[in-house]
């Protein structure tokens, strides 16, 4: 793996800490992502569980197993991204770069990154029915950002796809500045998104999602 220097912001008081922001991600480190993220999981389970949180406001990355998704790793199309404080796991990123087109109309059929899974550590989610605000914020557009450089340094002009749990949507659309262009019977129905290679330079000079 290779490692940059990235910021992450604690949400208690907006102070700055510098992570590292690896590449190149493999099968066995998404095995200890999961050994360290799994037990958080299951005492947010427990927790939902106790208050009755209705179903409709746990998050929806909550079953994920990222062990599961090691194998994805062995393939030349796939990439892992990870960013790592303090030796922890705070956010880890999945693309594909592999059987995945745009759909908008300028960009059609023409080749893109496509965000296959993208989540932070439990440790750093919002849970408000729990009270609960997380440790950093601005990891999971860290991530992002990287894989619209991703799709630039592949060649694809910055183009990015991807389909958004329902609790992300408006971060794509609004935050980042995200094309929805359908809902899809093939993925659960989820909402799909996509970066021209237009929207994609501007968010960029921009400075990206905060």
């Amino acid at each position: 793996m290779s490692g940059q220097a990235v910021q992450l912001v604690r949400r208690t008081d907006d102070s700055v800490v510098e992570a590292t922001l690896y590449d190149g991600m493999r099968p066995e480190d998404l095995l200890l992502v999961e050994r360290a993220w799994s037990p958080e999981r299951l005492r947010l389970y427990e927790q939902l569980l106790q208050k009755g949180v209705r179903r409709d406001e746990w998050p929806e990355s909550l079953h994920w197993d990222w062990s599961k998704k090691a194998p994805e790793l062995r393939f030349l199309q796939a990439t892992g991204f990870g960013i790592v404080y303090d030796r922890s796991w705070e956010g880890v990123m999945l693309t594909k770069t592999a059987a995945h087109v745009a759909r908008l109309a300028e960009d059609k059929g023409k080749p893109l990154v496509y965000v296959d899974y993208l989540e932070v550590a439990p440790w750093n989610w919002r849970v408000l029915p729990l009270e609960l605000h997380g440790r950093f914020k601005g990891i999971g557009s860290v991530l992002f950002r990287e894989a619209v450089k991703q799709s630039i340094d592949e060649g694809f002009h910055g183009r990015v796809g991807l389909h958004a749990l329902p609790q992300a949507e408006t971060y794509y659309e609004k935050v980042c500045g995200m094309t929805a262009i359908a809902r899809d019977p093939i993925k659960q129905n989820l909402l799909y998104f996509e970066f021209s290679r237009g929207r994609a330079q501007k968010f960029l000079e921009e400075g990206g999602a905060t």
